[in-house]
């Protein structure tokens, strides 16, 4: 089968690179991207660049759009009473593409394989977790999907729209003998796209349309950007469609503008530090960092956040900051400097050691940082080594735990509040616990909402995150480009839905 494969899909690469387009070259949507996409199996892949591409040319059970879960290969679904089975009855018309002329029909096998992948150890799945409570897989018939759990999980049709649940036909997996998802030849997906030609050296790739679809986008070129790249140049003089910008930058470019709060700006603390190891000590620096209330920021010019989370962040169709409401940590109503020396004294020390506060250098936020060291200096006495460094390098970093105290830009990678404080379980007690309940899934959404607060509240009163601000993003792209969706989330662009006016 693999053969025929083969041949089918050089077959069509021939016919598709030399077809014309009747909208001509502006059917091209072409972007730049600062990595490019390496895996394009779904069970596997993670990075941002790849679950853009793999958006594009897969289609899921479900799918999350403007803000909403909707249906996708799935035709109609029920849940049992007990909330614990799920039947999915599939559409019909869902295919991999072979060619023009040969498709394969998608099954309900295909998405029992998927998640099977994903529950099976050698995979090495990171969405395991994310599924781990499945308790049964079966297909009754070709379209028909019937999941067990083994306890309730109000987020369940959401962990459905990930690529984790992106089909997998068996056969052709078994076929590409561990290379799935890694060349054109050993990619098969079912979306209206389909990857068409991946350079060598891993420059630029190219995705086409195959569902013959005469309005819509015919071509997504990815190109591979440097670090001297002017993103905002390029998009002037058309060489890119569409590109994410900050606010200095959006409101000088035109197009259509796409404006969405999912930048955080945070300062974290490393409880693992010795200096650092007491939450009095922490709490004393982080009075100076929390909302920016002490920091001597220009509050009416900031986004000030009292929380790691963002608006963008949904549970119960709502933004979480709304439903969490205002929580302030003990620490803004205590004297900084007797908290301090309550701190040093729990980790029997008379003054801290010097630590290194990484500043992201190409924030515009760093300036507070920096007033913020010398309000360390001027009311704690404190004198700490500062590293300007880009905001990427200072991520990977915190990572893999290689910081004192850092101040970050993140944007999460989900709207699911539960999601995000997976990658806090590390901090251990009560916080763990909360995040361990979440991670199950057994809780009801009253249940759920109180952990996502107990485990959000201590975070921040332990001062390990210190949330100061948040800013807005935007994605900005050419006019005659309509329903082009971007999902905050990963920053991905999503132009299955897309057309050319």
């Amino acid at each position: 089968m693999k053969k025929k494969f083969l041949a089918l899909l050089a077959a069509a690469s021939c016919i598709i690179m030399t077809a014309c387009s009747s909208a001509g070259a502006i059917s091209t949507y072409t972007i730049s991207l600062g990595e490019m996409p390496k895996n394009f199996d779904p069970q596997v892949a993670s990075s941002e660049s790849e679950l853009m591409v793999l958006a594009n040319i897969y289609d899921g059970l479900f799918e999350y759009r403007g803000g909403q879960i909707v249906p996708d290969v799935c035709e109609s679904y029920t849940v049992s009473a007990d909330g614990l089975t799920y039947t999915f009855v599939l559409r019909s018309d869902s295919t991999f593409f072979l060619s023009k002329k040969e498709q394969i029909t998608v099954t309900s096998h295909d998405f029992a394989f998927a998640l099977e992948r994903v529950l099976d150890s050698r995979t090495h799945s990171p969405y395991y977790r994310d599924f781990s409570h499945i308790d049964s897989i079966s297909t009754p018939d070709s379209s028909t999907l019937v999941i067990k759990l083994k306890h309730q999980d109000s987020s369940f049709l959401y962990r459905l729209c990930s690529p984790a649940a992106y089909p997998c036909n068996k056969e052709f997996f078994t076929n590409t003998n561990g290379a799935y998802g890694l060349r054109v030849n050993d990619i098969l997906s079912n979306g209206p796209y389909t990857i068409n030609y991946l350079a060598d050296d891993g420059s630029y790739a190219t995705i086409i349309r195959i569902d013959g679809n005469e309005k819509a986008i015919s071509r997504i070129r990815i190109s591979l950007a440097d670090s001297e790249t002017d993103i905002a140049a390029e998009y002037k003089e058309d060489r890119i469609s569409g590109f994410f910008a900050d606010s200095s930058i959006a409101g000088d470019i035109s197009g259509t503008v796409f404006s969405y709060e999912n930048q955080n700006f945070n300062m974290l603390l490393n409880p693992y530090v010795k200096s650092l190891g007491s939450k009095y000590t922490r709490g004393a620096l982080a009075k100076y960092a929390f909302a920016m209330e002490n920091s001597g920021a220009n509050l009416a010019a900031v986004n000030q956040s009292r929380s790691f989370f963002n608006s963008s962040v949904i549970f119960l169709g709502r933004p979480v900051t709304e439903l969490l409401g205002s929580f302030t940590p003990s620490y803004m109503e205590k004297n900084a400097k007797p908290l301090l020396q309550e701190g040093l004294a729990a980790q029997e020390m008379t003054q801290m050691d010097t630590l290194t506060v990484l500043i992201p250098s190409d924030v515009s936020y760093r300036v507070v940082a920096e007033n913020i060291n010398q309000l360390w200096q001027k009311e704690l006495g404190l004198f700490f080594t500062l590293e300007f460094i880009p905001n990427s390098e200072i991520a990977a970093r915190v990572s893999e735990g290689d910081f004192d105290i850092a101040f970050l830009s993140s944007k999460p990678l989900s709207s699911n509040p539960a999601d995000i404080l997976k990658q806090y379980r590390g901090f251990g007690g009560d916080i763990a616990t909360h995040i361990g309940m979440l991670e199950q899934g057994y809780l009801s959404d009253e249940e759920a909402l109180e952990a996502i607060e107990c485990a959000h509240n201590d975070i921040m009163e332990a001062a390990y995150i210190v949330p100061m601000c948040t800013d807005t993003s935007h994605y900005i792209h050419k006019d005659y480009f309509e329903g082009v969706e971007i999902n905050p989330f990963g920053s991905i662009v999503n132009l299955k839905h897309a057309t050319v006016k």
